[in-house]
């Protein structure tokens, strides 16, 4: 039937193209009624299984393609009358080929807070759906960009039941970031931190190689005094989430972005209370190096500093927690590493510590070596400072990998 339409269609252009008649219609009231006939053949509540004899999924995009149908119109033009030309069959088969997409895109950008309103109410009840999609979530994104504050709170009570597991998806993080990232409104923030409202749905998305860039993007985005709560749900977290591979990110970040003096004090009991375990991990070391920099002299950087200081000969005999020895001895003051050096002479360490010619593995061997020297000179018990001092740690990004 919808090709009867189709060719009825096109062979009437030519027709009066030849005979040089003027059309009844303007082109664009033809493609209006061409449409609603296409919409008229496959209605909205079987179009994700349309029957067999209207259209099959194999020759859907050929069939109303929108770069087919709206290849006669500007995009301005198109724009201009979305609302009653642009319906949710005809929008939702447009993520079944990407270049439909890039075109409902590009139509986005010249609608009208009406024609948004409209394309808003046709789509309503499949939002969680659609930012899952390989295509959908990049129509998503440029829709979460164009819409006004009480626009974005609809969409975001659509999806505020699902949002914490739709960022774990592939495609549906990039949607949610952007959807935060574009808001701008306490009531906005809400909605959102309202999705993460227990320490179970913040862990699953912290741990998780899409999720943790949402974590993300709430702590970077959200200003501090509206996620008190959120904060401190995080910090019954915080040393589950330092010795994890994506969780350490969200860690950092949280430390970066936290200036309340109450959760500081809490991330310094945390810290000093797993010291050892933090900074002996592969990932939790990293942290320990961040917040030496970070904090600096500061009240909890100096407490910081004396952990290491009374923990140093533990610290450098493990694989991890050497690069926070490295890192300290580094930034460290004269008075600081006089202590350093005194604490590594009580346990018989090497002198090579302080030894600034990193290119060397061994010390020079000495021919005229006092046996009775008191110091032990096993290679096993050498200290040599790293050639890359305190190189940080990022969790690489799975897409990356991939695409490598």
């Amino acid at each position: 039937m919808m090709q009867k339409i189709i060719i009825k269609f096109i062979v009437k252009i030519k027709l009066n193209k030849k005979n040089k008649i003027l059309m009844s219609k303007n082109p664009e009231s033809c493609i209006g009624d061409l449409i609603k006939d296409i919409n008229e053949e496959t209605p909205p509540d079987t179009f994700h299984n349309p029957p067999k004899d209207i259209i099959s999924k194999s020759s859907l995009e050929q069939k109303i393609s929108l770069n087919t149908i709206l290849s006669y119109q500007t995009i301005s033009t198109a724009s201009s009358s979305l609302n009653y030309k642009i319906t949710k069959p005809i929008i939702l088969s447009a993520f079944n080929n990407q270049n439909d997409t890039i075109y409902l895109q590009k139509m986005l950008m010249e609608a009208s807070k009406e024609t948004l309103s409209q394309i808003i109410k046709e789509i309503s009840g499949t939002f969680s759906m659609i930012i899952k999609n390989k295509n959908g979530n990049y129509f998503c994104s440029d829709l979460f960009k164009v819409c006004d504050e009480n626009q974005r709170i609809i969409i975001l009570k659509e999806i505020s039941m699902t949002l914490c597991y739709d960022c774990l998806d592939e495609f549906g993080t990039h949607s949610i970031q952007t959807l935060i990232e574009y808001s701008s409104t306490e009531d906005e923030y809400k909605i959102i931190l309202s999705c993460f409202n227990d320490c179970s749905k913040i862990a699953k998305a912290a741990v998780n190689s899409n999720g943790f860039y949402v974590i993300q993007k709430i702590i970077n985005h959200i200003p501090e005094n509206i996620r008190m709560e959120f904060n401190y749900l995080f910090l019954k977290l915080f040393y589950q989430l330092s010795l994890d591979i994506y969780g350490i990110s969200t860690v950092k970040t949280f430390i970066f972005h936290t200036k309340n003096e109450d959760i500081l004090n809490q991330i310094g009991i945390i810290t000093y209370n797993h010291f050892l375990e933090i900074a002996k991990n592969k990932y939790g070391n990293y942290l320990i190096q961040c917040m030496l920099e970070h904090w600096g002299n500061s009240k909890p950087g100096i407490k910081l500093k004396k952990m290491c200081i009374a923990y140093f000969g533990e610290l450098m005999e493990n694989h991890y927690s050497k690069y926070i020895c490295d890192l300290f001895i580094d930034r460290a003051n004269i008075e600081e590493k006089k202590i350093v050096l005194a604490i590594l002479l009580k346990n018989k360490h090497n002198f090579n510590i302080f030894n600034t010619n990193k290119d060397k593995g061994n010390i020079p061997a000495n021919n005229n070596t006092n046996t009775n020297n008191n110091i032990n000179t096993n290679n096993n018990n050498f200290y040599i400072p790293l050639s890359n001092n305190a190189k940080p740690f990022y969790p690489k990004n799975k897409k990356q990998s991939n695409a490598k």
